[in-house]
């Protein structure tokens, strides 16, 4: 994709910079509202579910319909990205077998 940008020399690594620091903007924020919404830090560590995840959000909604919702939210987000790790993966076999950096990637 970067062959098809324009000033891709600077451009593409700028996209990349920013795109990363807004990541790390979003789960940090992510992480300061869970930690606000941690209850009894001795419950979540021994959860009888073993994901905290879980227990932190029924705490916080006091809900199990609403720590489902919200457990679904996040499975969804993990599902959409992984079509995005996908197609970052093979652009970059791609790639690498274009320029020989593959084994068997020369005729």
């Amino acid at each position: 994709m970067a062959d098809e940008t324009k000033n891709a020399e600077r451009t593409v690594p700028q996209a990349m910079w920013m795109f990363t620091a807004l990541s790390g903007v979003v789960a940090f924020i992510f992480i300061v509202v869970l930690l606000f919404c941690l209850g009894d830090v001795d419950l979540v560590s021994n959860t009888p579910t073993g994901l905290p995840i879980i227990e932190t959000l029924y705490e916080a909604t006091g809900s199990k319909a609403g720590t489902v919702f919200m457990m679904l939210c996040i499975y969804v987000i993990i599902g959409a990205s992984q079509f995005n790790i996908l197609a970052s993966v093979s652009r970059l076999a791609w790639a690498f077998a274009k320029d020989g950096g593959l084994p068997f990637s020369h005729p």
